[in-house]
């Protein structure tokens, strides 16, 4: 059941690049933060031309305050697999036969056959491992990465669909002695994860335009993102890491 005690205010400034919500449940002394996290690709336009932009890699971070994560089961662990080693011998024999002829003495055929063989062992080793490759990863102290996979490795395609499906993300408990509990959580890109393609035109033209518009686009784009709370003591200074998405969660 939905704890009422808790008020949430979710705030996604880029709407169509990312989606954060989040809900609180209580279970006995304990609380399950359910979440739900979705990517997608927004068209901007910049001088006449139009780009669609997007994000290859994400964080989710969560800030807590008067309680702390349980160790019952995370969304996204990852376990470290067992690679499995197997080892066999094969021998391999070749026999052959040799041989000669000739007259002997008496004006008859005298004849001589040798046979040789050659043993020899080979030994094989086989390693066979699985590995199961997560767009949602969980990360130490609170964290969790998301990015796209494709059979081959990572991708740096943009990230689109629902990553975190309404699902249970962790499981919360009140600090001793912990007043109100608190927990920020933020949807963090950095500037080098965003990515700008030119939608239409010639694969040279598109390349180009691209090359040209990208610093400009990205730096309006991150004007409308969520700036980090710790890059906000420099703020003369752009940040390379920006949130474009925030949920606050506070008991009332």
């Amino acid at each position: 059941m939905v704890d009422e005690d808790f008020k949430i205010n979710s705030t996604n400034s880029l709407n169509e690049l990312s989606e954060l919500r989040f809900d609180i449940e209580e279970l006995d002394q304990d609380f399950g933060l359910n979440c739900r996290l979705r990517f997608g690709t927004m068209i901007y336009q910049h001088n006449d031309r139009e780009y669609e932009v997007g994000v290859s890699r994400a964080f989710l971070r969560l800030n807590l305050e008067g309680c702390e994560t349980t160790l019952d089961a995370t969304f996204g662990e990852s376990e470290l697999k067992v690679v499995e080693e197997l080892q066999t011998s094969e021998t391999e024999t070749d026999i052959g036969v040799s041989g000669y002829g000739g007259v002997d003495g008496s004006g008859g055929l005298d004849g001589s056959a040798a046979v040789y063989g050659k043993a020899g062992a080979k030994t094989k080793r086989t390693r066979a491992q699985s590995r199961t490759l997560l767009p949602v990863v969980a990360k130490p102290n609170d964290s969790w990465e998301v990015r796209p996979h494709t059979v081959v490795g990572k991708t740096n395609n943009s990230i689109e669909g629902t990553a975190i499906p309404s699902a249970r993300l962790c499981v919360l408990r009140r600090k001793r002695g912990g007043n109100r509990m608190s927990v920020i959580a933020e949807v963090q890109v950095s500037k080098s994860a965003i990515k700008v393609a030119a939608s239409h035109g010639n694969k040279m033209g598109k390349t180009l335009s691209e090359w040209r518009s990208k610093d400009v686009i990205v730096s309006q784009i991150l004007k409308r993102a969520i700036q980090r709370e710790a890059a906000m003591a420099n703020a003369t200074k752009s940040s390379a890491v920006v949130a474009i998405s925030r949920c606050e969660i506070e008991e009332e």
